[in-house]
């Protein structure tokens, strides 16, 4: 089987020898919903999908008892159905101040996410590779 990666940016390190990978930075998360001064307990749990890593943690973050209503890995689908749906997800904050009629969640914490650029250790494009990995994404 041939595989082709040019170039992937995720949250989730790579968990295969044939691939390098480079940490970007760090953003971070917090949990949002459509109607200020709201708690957890109010609001319908919408999961937007972070990674198997995130996942391990989420039941920490929310109730452990929360179905999710929705479950997308769409960050503007999850925003849209935010009032809707009476729900509360887990949005970048940077992404989040250009959204109008978010607030966070009142008994909620922030979260720091890794993201990471990943590429084939044999690729042939190493050099246009190490040109993108300049750019500052996270500003």
């Amino acid at each position: 089987m041939k595989r082709q990666l040019d170039l992937l940016i995720t949250t989730e390190s790579p968990k295969m020898d044939e691939l390098s990978s480079q940490l970007l930075g760090n953003f971070t998360l917090a949990l949002y919903c459509a109607s200020p001064f709201k708690t957890k307990n109010e609001l319908n749990y919408l999961r937007l999908e972070w990674g198997p890593d995130f996942q391990q943690n989420e039941v920490g973050l929310i109730g452990s008892d929360d179905v999710p209503l929705l479950t997308t890995s769409s960050a503007e689908l999850a925003y849209q159905q935010l009032a809707a749906l009476n729900g509360c997800t887990w949005l970048p904050t940077r992404w989040a101040k250009d959204k109008s009629g978010l607030h966070t969640v009142t008994d909620s914490t922030t979260l720091s996410r890794p993201l990471y650029a990943i590429w084939l250790q044999n690729s042939d494009k190493q050099v246009q590779i190490r040109e993108i990995l300049k750019t500052n994404i996270l500003e």
